[in-house]
């Protein structure tokens, strides 16, 4: 009896010892929150399924357009999630400042690190904070094939004359809407992005974007005219800049997709190919007057935003304005920690953008426009222009403080109300305002500058 109590006190004391030594808790799951629902969520958590298949460490995924809300709740009551997925790199960089945040630089082994242009792993003060899970291409235009014709426009000049062509036909040109759940407004401010973007030069964009430029200068100034040249005249936007006010961005589109169309263009992010594809399938394809038609990709295209330059320019030396969902870790757990390696990893970031439907595009330099479903030609071209382009720039109030941020939406919903260039003088000043109010360091927008374009 004594030898059989000797030896299980002594196997206990060894288990206790593994156990304490373990780098691994007993309850191996990771909890992630994101904005991604819908097909979207399915096809993250089709990369999360993954992980576990070669882990073992499962996965509790929250999907909510209130992100930002449940973030912060959850950091006040100190329980934040194992790892967050934000659009905001703004917000990411101040849960850095704040200590919320943990670095990474530790976590993602340099070579792997090296594998990503520095600006999309957030750079701050010697740490690296973000892994990018998904790009969206935001300086292209949409169109249905079969209702507008080829060639795409290659310079602004050219895209209004077409404009006017088709309004003088008694049809409306544009697609557009406003509304959003997070936030109304946004993609006014991605049509004022991509023209001074376009209009002037990415070191312009990225001194704005750090707030190092007024918004009254005369570069930002001329941004919002020209895209007031679109909305204030007559017939261009789909049903009136009211209804636009009022449409949800996911509904703008839908137009397109309409006999007779609603509507011919629509400037908006490659995330809503998802939206496209749902659109009125149909088995024959012969759709009835005022019915809708199957939103095949043979019904959808796109041309890249248009030049300044008076012949149009190259498109492939042109500036683009990308959208980009970054993951943080705010739990530092070790299985935390094993899900950030494998979010950053050529695995990880090949899984989402090989699917069919996939609509995701990732900035890892070894995965190539091969990694997209041969089938996905949309896909494929997005991923073309992502890998030739130039200059790649991160949507701008996206960088800003969230008080600037929420006050250019709402600039932007009150100039499409009334596109009058004494009321604009009024917004900018306001914005001026709020820029001031938000009180950034010297060095804080220094690194917005720097984090806002990549080469």
């Amino acid at each position: 009896m004594f030898r059989a109590v000797t030896a299980g006190l002594i196997g206990l004391s060894v288990l206790t010892a593994v156990i304490g030594c373990s780098p691994l808790s007993r309850d191996r799951t990771v909890s992630v929150l994101a904005t991604w629902t819908g097909t979207e969520g399915d096809n993250f958590e089709k990369v999360l399924d993954a992980f576990t298949e070669k882990t073992g460490i499962r996965y509790e995924y929250t999907g909510t357009r209130a992100l930002d809300e449940a973030l912060q709740s959850n950091l006040q009551r100190g329980t934040p999630p194992h790892i967050a997925i934000l659009s905001s790199t703004g917000d990411l960089a101040r849960y850095a400042r704040s200590g919320d945040l943990a670095p990474l630089s530790k976590v993602i082994p340099s070579a792997l690190q090296h594998e990503y242009s520095r600006p999309w792993l957030l750079p701050l003060n010697g740490e690296i904070y973000t892994i990018p899970i998904k790009v969206s291409l935001k300086s292209i235009i949409w169109y249905n094939p079969s209702r507008f014709s080829a060639p795409a426009p290659r310079s602004w000049g050219e895209l209004l004359i077409r404009s006017r062509a088709i309004a003088d036909q008694n049809q409306a040109p544009w697609c557009m809407g406003m509304r959003a759940t997070r936030s109304s407004g946004w993609p006014g401010t991605d049509w004022i992005e991509d023209i001074l973007l376009h209009q002037t030069s990415p070191e312009t964009y990225r001194r704005w974007a750090a707030g190092l430029l007024a918004w009254t200068s005369p570069e930002v100034e001329n941004a919002w005219k020209t895209w007031g040249e679109v909305v204030s005249t007559p017939g261009f936007v789909h049903e009136g800049r009211m209804a636009a006010l009022l449409t949800d961005f996911t509904d703008a589109g839908r137009a397109m997709f309409t006999d007779p169309p609603g509507c011919f263009l629509e400037h908006q992010a490659s995330f809503i190919t998802d939206t496209y594809r749902s659109v009125g399938n149909t088995d024959d394809g012969a759709p009835e007057a005022g019915k809708k038609l199957p939103a095949s990709e043979k019904n959808f295209d796109f041309f890249p935003f248009p030049s300044f330059g008076q012949n149009g320019g190259d498109p492939a030396r042109q500036p683009v304005a990308v959208s980009a969902d970054l993951a943080g870790m705010f739990n530092n757990t070790p299985e935390a920690q094993e899900l950030i390696k494998f979010l950053a990893s050529e695995e990880a970031q090949r899984n989402w953008p090989g699917r069919r439907d996939g609509g995701a595009f990732s900035v890892h330099r070894k995965v190539s426009v091969d990694a997209h479903h041969p089938d996905d030609r949309i896909g494929r071209r997005i991923a073309e222009v992502l890998g030739s382009a130039a200059t790649v720039c991160m949507d701008a109030s996206d960088l800003m403080a969230p008080a600037v941020r929420d006050a250019f939406s709402g600039a932007v919903l009150e100039y499409l109300s009334n596109p009058d260039p004494t009321r604009l003088s009024t917004l900018l000043t306001d914005l001026d305002k709020v820029q001031v109010q938000s009180n950034p360091t010297a060095q804080e927008q220094e690194e917005l500058r720097e984090l806002s374009c990549t080469e």
